[in-house]
């Protein structure tokens, strides 16, 4: 096994599940219900499977695409949390079955695009050492499930609104980076900046 493979493997799906098992919680613990732990695994696999199944020729794939489709649809899931949060903090109130499906379908969606993120350094791994990528990618699976179960009291006391705002402002900022990427070749640096003008603006959308 190539361990520095393995490493990087393990670091990056362990830092990008990680925000996807902590959203799972937060939702677990507001509709009672196991759904969104079964809709974040949902959304993870969606894209790991193929990416371990289909290996190495997903990189012969025109990514450009594949950002500029993921953009759209980050953009479309930040809008939603982001009139959800509008709603909770300005104490309007929406159909409770509507609003746990919105919810659902953005804990999917977080579980998507979180794994996207990891895939896009695990298709360069692939090449290089399949076992020791597939090793690593499982394993920072697994303490990823075992983190969740352990710290699941201190997550869910997190305040779902101002997740949501949070949350609304890093799908704005993701799909901001790749249509960047794909039109005008900027670098990740940018992320955080985009991060905090995103908070900003939400703040003030929510305020009006």
């Amino acid at each position: 096994m190539d361990v520095g493979i393995f490493l990087a493997a393990f670091g990056i799906s362990l830092l990008e599940l990680s925000e996807a098992g902590a959203v799972a919680v937060i939702y677990r613990g507001i509709f009672n219900s196991n759904k969104p732990y079964i809709y974040a695994i949902l959304g993870v696999l969606t894209v790991l499977i193929p990416t371990f199944l289909l290996g190495s020729f997903i990189s012969l794939l025109p990514l450009n695409y594949v950002l500029i489709a993921a953009g759209i649809i980050l953009f479309y899931f930040g809008y939603r949390l982001l009139r959800s949060a509008r709603r909770s903090i300005k104490g309007l109130r929406k159909p409770h079955e509507k609003e746990k499906e919105e919810s659902i379908a953005v804990v999917y969606t977080i579980g998507a695009t979180e794994a996207f993120e990891a895939a896009l350094v695990i298709i360069a791994l692939i090449p290089q050492n399949y076992v020791s990528t597939l090793i690593g990618t499982l394993s920072a699976s697994l303490v990823v499930i075992a983190l969740t179960i352990i710290l699941k009291s201190q997550i869910m006391k997190i305040r779902v609104p101002q997740l949501k705002y949070a949350l609304s402002a890093l799908l704005f900022s993701l799909g901001t980076l790749w249509f960047g990427e794909v039109f005008i070749g900027i670098d990740e640096i940018f992320l955080p900046l985009f991060f905090v003008v995103y908070l900003a603006v939400n703040y003030a959308l929510i305020r009006i």
